[in-house]
């Protein structure tokens, strides 16, 4: 059964308003979160509260068959692929968020900056190996207000102070000032909470419902996304913040691969993701969460579906390559192996794979696989030199060659 936003009760069914607002708000299968919710530059202000619906119930068991379908792929795919795979995801995510903030990149300096494993200095730098710290699930603490401002100074603080020096934060955790959220057309649209006492105040109520293992765990990672940006407490760097700290809990909770697929849904999804804000934010919605639950959720069963989808083409596309492989001679068992590495990083990560890869995911010396390397046919490989490092991967065009 469909659950009607408030707001649109309000222009469908006026005479029903009250009595639909009482009703929900007072049912027992509502949740109150203790903090008031006001659209801006209105009066009126509404406590936050949810109903549990049918539709969550649903969306939770599609997600679980989702997630039993997508452990059973990666189960029967090599690691090597799921270590490509990964990489690739890291650059698609850090591509999509950077796109939503409208922040300027390439994905070839996002892969720039993923093979310098250790150098966070570079721009983008930090926010690039965060996501990469998703894959090995490394505990990052997100209990109090200071873990949120240290997280926040690890990961975009810097970067967003070199853009506009302004945005350095002020206050004792968060920002001291107060900060609007503007339109394309530059029209404020949202204002953060201020002061920062109340700022401080909200966080801590916010994460509090983030850690509360009574709430089902997606219907409060979603709760917490919206208070987050409802909160906005930065000048700049929020709504990265707010998505990294989702995909966080998404590996949490669930696969590390599905977190790395969020920002890439709601990039696809960007005009319905807005309306969500926009919906729980309205006055006519009085603080209703209801609508932005499940409208979230929905947005996750949708990255699973997405990253299910590209990793059963990436898989059928390599056994494809796989068997035209087999028309090529290439020498021993290990010259053998990393022609199959070689096709893995040209239909995955597409920048290819270094020779110290190449000595990690094979444990040979560096000689051996120079040595195997310098016998390949020069038509066989695509080498690249990029920050004095070669990539290499295979050159599709002679397996198409063979088919033809």
């Amino acid at each position: 059964m469909e659950y009607v936003s408030l707001k649109k009760i309000h222009y469908t069914q006026p005479d029903k308003e009250d009595i639909t607002y009482l009703q929900r708000f007072n049912s027992e299968f509502s949740r109150h979160f203790g903090i008031d919710i006001k659209q801006y530059n209105h009066k009126k202000a509404y406590p936050a509260f949810m109903c549990y619906t049918e539709v969550m119930m649903l969306l939770q068991e599609k997600i679980n068959q989702k997630y039993e379908k997508f452990l059973y792929i990666i189960n029967s795919v090599p690691p090597v692929v799921l270590q490509q795979f990964s990489l690739m995801c890291i650059v698609d995510e850090v591509q999509s968020t950077n796109d939503i903030e409208g922040v300027k990149s390439t994905r070839r300096e996002i892969a720039k900056i993923l093979n310098e494993a250790s150098s966070t200095s570079s721009r983008m730098g930090s926010v690039v190996h965060k996501y990469q710290n998703l894959l090995t699930k490394d505990d990052i603490p997100f209990s109090t207000c200071q873990d949120i401002r240290n997280f926040y100074d690890s990961f975009a603080h810097d970067e967003v102070v070199k853009e506009v020096p302004t945005n350095r934060l002020d206050g004792n955790i968060f920002r001291r000032d107060s900060v609007d959220v503007t339109s394309a057309t530059g029209k404020a649209i949202h204002r953060g909470l201020y002061p920062e006492s109340k700022i401080i105040d909200t966080m801590a109520q916010a994460l509090s419902i983030l850690h509360n293992e009574d709430i089902p765990a997606l219907v409060r990672i979603s709760i917490y996304h919206y208070l987050f940006a409802y909160i906005h407490p930065f000048y700049d760097g929020n709504g990265r913040t707010d998505r990294f700290i989702t995909a966080y809990y998404l590996a949490k909770h669930f696969h590390p691969l599905i977190a790395l697929r969020l920002s890439v849904t709601i990039k696809r999804y960007r005009k319905k993701y807005y309306s969500l804000f926009e919906e729980a934010d309205s006055e006519l919605n009085r603080a209703d969460l209801t609508p932005f639950i499940e409208g979230f959720m929905a947005m996750f069963l949708a990255s699973f579906e997405d990253t299910i989808r590209l990793l059963t083409r990436k898989r059928e596309q390599l056994k494809r390559y796989e068997k035209k492989l087999n028309d090529i001679y290439y020498g021993d068992e290990l010259t053998e192996n990393i022609y199959y590495i070689l096709l893995q990083a040209a239909l995955f990560y597409g920048q290819g794979v270094t020779i110290q890869g190449l000595m990690s995911v094979t444990e040979k010396s560096r000689v051996t696989i120079q040595k195997r390397i310098d016998a390949i046919p020069d038509h066989h490989l695509i080498k690249t030199k990029i920050q004095n490092k070669y990539y290499y991967k295979l050159n599709l065009i002679i397996l198409k060659t063979e088919e033809a």
